[in-house]
């Protein structure tokens, strides 16, 4: 009769979340939904829609839905559905912005230089640099987006394609990407799953 013994080996563990801060996404009705990639369609077909219709649903339903409207607002998301609005709701909205922008109370700030934007409407907190200004700015005739403004103002080089937040902290302009930074991570990506399938 023989006896086989297994040995535990402990590998790489699960971070340690217990202490973390609680996070408005901690709350959202979508971080538990069987189907995640509802919120994302991936065109305009039937089956596409119907998901946009029954993520926004869900949506109405969440606790956290107008802290996450807000968010996607601010950090300008441009895929999937956040919190009821999908992208071209989203669009709606910043464009319905931008025509009332000549109204006193809400107009544009207006500043002579990237730099001076990025000194005046940033915050550094640890890690992170907050942008406290409103969704655009403007320097000269052009309108520039928060991370827009402290691309310019931190790099050497243009950014390329949109720049997307790569953090998870709200209002962050820190830790950014362009479509050079992000193709090279999928280029990195590809390469590691083609070494680890050999």
């Amino acid at each position: 009769m023989s006896t086989t013994l297994f040995k535990v080996v402990k590998s790489h563990a699960a971070p340690n979340t217990a202490d973390r801060a609680t996070d408005w996404r901690d709350a959202a009705l979508c971080r538990s939904h069987p189907d995640p990639e509802m919120w994302f369609p991936k065109g305009t077909d039937a089956v596409s829609m119907a998901d946009e219709q029954e993520a926004k649903e869900t949506c109405r339903h969440c606790p956290v839905m107008e802290t996450c409207r807000q968010w996607a607002l601010e950090t300008r998301q441009d895929h999937g559905v956040w919190g009821g609005l999908s992208e071209r709701d989203r669009y709606n909205l910043r464009r319905r912005a931008r025509s009332r922008s000549t109204d006193p109370a809400i107009r544009v700030q207006t500043f002579p230089s990237i730099k001076d934007a990025y000194k005046a409407l940033t915050q550094k907190t640890g890690r992170h640099v907050l942008w406290t200004g409103g969704n655009e700015v403007r320097i000269g005739k052009a309108r520039l987006t928060p991370n827009q403004v402290a691309w310019q103002a931190t790099r050497r080089r243009t950014p390329v394609g949109r720049v997307f937040t790569d953090c998870e902290t709200d209002g962050c302009v820190r830790h950014l990407n362009d479509q050079v930074v992000r193709q090279a991570r999928e280029a990195t990506r590809k390469a590691t799953t083609e070494r680890s399938a050999a």
